[in-house]
């Protein structure tokens, strides 16, 4: 058999080794990793918080119109998606560098409980998307007070 064989080489070993150092280091720089010359990355980058009664999400989205902003909730997952519209140059100026990302954008992410699709509330301030997502009744946590007898 050649496995037992193989395990035993030290040259082996040594090669198994910097394949699986290899691999880290790529699946370590998964979300910041250079791809035909642009950098990609999550977008939009977001924050959960929860306030007891309900989960706020924050995103920041500087640029945008809120008619190009769209959110959805389906279950326990939130949407955001939305278009960046490329900024139209001045007449007779030109650019020496463009690094602003443009086109369409999609992010989901699983909320950490239920809510109330009905109580919904999103504004968008100073590039800053918040939606304030009310928690369900029964995912909201109370209290049990325990009785002496």
């Amino acid at each position: 058999m050649l496995w037992p064989r193989m395990r035993r080489d030290p040259w082996w070993t040594q090669e198994v080794d910097r394949l699986r150092r290899e691999m880290d280091r790529l699946v370590e720089g998964v979300e910041r990793r250079p791809f035909l010359g642009f950098e990609t990355r999550l977008f939009p980058l977001l924050n959960v918080g929860d306030k007891g009664d309900s989960f706020v999400v924050s995103a920041e989205i500087p640029g945008m119109k809120t008619d190009d902003l769209e959110i959805k909730i389906e279950g326990e997952t939130l949407t955001l998606k939305g278009e960046r519209k490329p900024q139209e140059a001045d007449a007779g100026a030109s650019y020496h560098r463009r690094e602003r990302a443009t086109g369409m954008f999609q992010r989901s992410l699983t909320l950490p409980g239920q809510v109330d699709p009905d109580k919904v509330n999103a504004t968008y301030k100073n590039g800053v998307l918040t939606v304030t997502l009310v928690k369900e009744k029964a995912a909201i946590p109370r209290e049990i007070t325990i009785k002496a007898e």
